[in-house]
């Protein structure tokens, strides 16, 4: 139901003028600003996390157009897997899906359309909900997805959480390949320990991978190759 809140969709100042928008044409702001963003929280979250990466790929030659997905249970969570990248790494700037309601909260928008994030709305269909990474993969470009679409706070290996068919849609349409990752220690994660260092984090990173070609004309369709992403993140 529409609101009262100017920054919402339903506004014509947030539905006309969209920063997400300008992330389309041009890589440069987001890929510094992302370098810049990378050495500020580098040295914070390595100070109070214990990280440890293991991967099966190599971060530094990675780039786009690619679809990076993963387990999601805290706020921080883009920011453990941009930091476990490397410096200036190829496939700089990862374009977060945002949910538009905290897009276009005031203090939110500048800071995530510098990094490059793009607003998401539900219940408009994918293919109108999905033209900005749509654009941004056929430039060439990263996208990161958590495939649930929001913070699980329970994760069972055997049952994973139902996700999204968001990345399902965007690597069959385009044919992208997927780069799994799985965050370990991000479960119940509280503000008190992360200030007295008692989280330590485990971030997985499997190998690239394609979906099996198939029609996606019907959304139903897209349940299976979905479940099949999140299967692939639950198994690193």
């Amino acid at each position: 139901m529409p609101t009262s809140k100017s920054y919402q969709l339903h506004i014509p100042l947030s539905r006309e003028v969209s920063w997400g928008k300008v992330i389309r044409f041009s890589f440069l702001i987001p890929r510094l600003f992302f370098n810049v963003f990378w050495l500020l929280t580098k040295p914070a979250l390595s100070y109070f996390f214990a990280l440890k990466l293991e991967s099966k790929t190599d971060l530094k030659n990675l780039r786009g157009p690619l679809i990076i997905v993963s387990n999601h249970a805290s706020w921080i969570d883009p920011f453990l897997i941009g930091v476990v990248f490397p410096f200036n790494a190829k496939s700089f700037p990862v374009h977060y899906a945002t949910w538009w309601k905290y897009y276009y909260f005031p203090l939110f928008t500048p800071l995530l359309w510098l990094l490059g994030s793009f607003p998401v709305r539900t219940k408009i269909g994918l293919k109108k909900a999905l033209i900005v990474p749509t654009k941004i993969l056929q430039s060439g470009g990263v996208i990161g997805i958590f495939p649930t679409g929001k913070r699980t706070r329970k994760y069972n290996k055997d049952n994973p959480p139902k996700p999204k068919r968001g990345a399902a849609y965007l690597a069959l349409k385009n044919n992208i390949s997927i780069l799994p990752v799985k965050i370990e220690g991000n479960i119940g994660m509280k503000f008190r320990t992360f200030l007295t260092k008692k989280h330590q984090i485990k971030i997985k990173i499997g190998k690239p991978f394609y979906l099996t070609p198939q029609d996606i004309s019907n959304p139903e369709s897209l349940n299976v190759p979905a479940d099949y992403i999140m299967s692939r993140i639950s198994q690193l």
